[in-house]
């Protein structure tokens, strides 16, 4: 993730799904550029999901994401 304001990598450690989803979908609110993001989640070869998933994703089900 580069933060479009100092041009600086941001590292994300390892968070919950949901919060993931959360991240991704409101990052260019935040002033960061996830065009090019992933985000990687249960076994090794399960399919990522990209911004446009995300962006849908929390469009749909919001909140509910964040829930345990």
């Amino acid at each position: 993730v580069i933060d479009l304001t100092s041009k600086n990598e941001a590292r994300i450690g390892g968070i919950s799904l949901g919060r993931a989803i959360q991240f991704v979908a409101n990052a260019s609110v935040l002033g960061y550029d996830v065009r090019g993001s992933m985000v990687l989640y249960g076994e090794p070869g399960t399919p990522s999901l990209r911004v446009w998933d995300c962006e849908h994703l929390w469009a749909q089900y919001g909140g509910a994401l964040l829930q345990p």
